[in-house]
């Protein structure tokens, strides 16, 4: 069988990214535009559309031994860049791909995983993004990876694979060297999320990894599918990760504020931070929920929806907004406790007038 095997690594670096500034300002041709579908779909079934800001070829040093792989780094307006590395193959067997699910590169002195390899290509990328980066947050999260087999050509129809080699696909997509030891229960869990357009293709979606047999090798659809829904998982962690913060600080910044006894100290300036940290929060769930839209588009509408399941997107959704609705509490209470203390102070006002006018009347009778 022979196909390539791509290699996603999506990286969020903590601001929002201005991609019309980037197109505009900087001396380098872009490439992006909207994936086009394989299958029959309105113009309004899109993804997101990022810029294509490196492309490379090499030769490189690997664990395999000596491999050529296609690099290419994907801008997203969200504040993330996916790191994409594709490496052909020709194996005889589903056990043969299984070292390439933990690819390393070699040089003369070291060793070092695709993963580290990806970090330091991002790292470069994004020091020249500095300028262009706006509404930052100091948030760092783990990359996001994923793996996807995608077989061309291949001795045996779809349906071996759909019927005879179901544990022997499971074990691929999760790295593990003891596919006979699997339990049934594992491989109908895997199996749950897979899908077939033509009777000769086939998509199996899991966790970290994903297997395309596609003989007509169009499926550059289905990969952006893939790219999508671990850039949403990126995005929601990220998010998490930020509220679990911002939240610790506004019941800091909420008990300090109670414990102020000065009328001329209301926390205004608390109030107007939480305020401006719902919004930012609130628009960027809203770009990362927006970012694909595959209404009539139905088959990349249920690859995508596979993903949703076993990413569990809708669980980290619920997480996010229980957070941002505590935050939301706290900002009422905040606003409450900021309206009371303007409230007091204007009576206050008001009682200091009454009284001075009443010393005026006092002092001219």
């Amino acid at each position: 069988m022979k196909g390539e095997v791509v290699y996603y690594r999506l990286f969020d670096i903590g601001a929002a990214i201005d991609l019309d500034e980037v197109q505009r300002r900087v001396a380098m041709p872009f490439l992006s535009g909207r994936i086009v579908s394989e299958r029959a779909a309105p113009k309004y079934a899109r993804l997101g559309q990022p810029i294509l800001v490196h492309v490379d070829q090499r030769e490189v040093d690997t664990n395999l031994g000596r491999i050529t792989v296609n690099i290419a780094v994907k801008l997203y307006g969200v504040g993330a860049l996916s790191v994409v590395v594709r490496t052909p193959f020709d194996a005889s067997s589903l056990r043969d791909l299984r070292p390439y699910g933990i690819l390393r590169l070699r040089t003369a002195d070291q060793e070092e995983t695709l993963d580290a390899y990806c970090a330091r290509i991002a790292e470069r990328i994004e020091e020249d993004l500095v300028p262009y980066m706006h509404d930052s947050y100091d948030v760092k999260v783990d990359p996001e990876p994923y793996t996807v087999y995608c077989i061309t050509v291949s001795e045996h129809p779809v349906r071996a694979f759909a019927n005879g080699w179901r544990r022997e696909v499971t074990a691929l997509l999760a790295s593990d060297p003891r596919p006979d030891d699997i339990s049934d229960e594992e491989v109908e869990d895997t199996w749950k999320s897979w899908l077939s357009y033509y009777q000769d293709d086939l998509v199996v979606v899991e966790w970290d990894a994903a297997l395309v047999l596609e003989p007509t090798a169009s499926y550059e659809d289905t990969l952006a599918v893939f790219e999508i829904a671990n850039l949403q998982l990126l995005e929601l962690r990220t998010y998490d990760a930020y509220l679990d913060r911002a939240i610790d600080k506004a019941y800091d910044d909420l008990e300090d504020l109670f414990r102020r006894s000065s009328l001329l100290r209301s926390g205004g300036e608390e109030v107007k931070e939480l305020a401006e940290l719902r919004m930012d929060l609130s628009e960027a769930t809203f770009q990362v929920d927006n970012i694909s839209k595959l209404w009539g588009d139905w088959f990349l509408g249920k690859v995508y929806r596979a993903c949703a399941r076993k990413f569990e997107l809708e669980s980290w959704r619920h997480m996010v907004a229980d957070k941002m609705a505590d935050l939301s509490e706290i900002y009422q209470v905040a606003q409450a406790e900021f309206e009371g203390r303007r409230m007091l102070l204007l009576e206050v006002l008001v009682v200091l007038l009454f009284v001075i006018d009443l010393f005026l009347i006092a002092f001219h009778v």
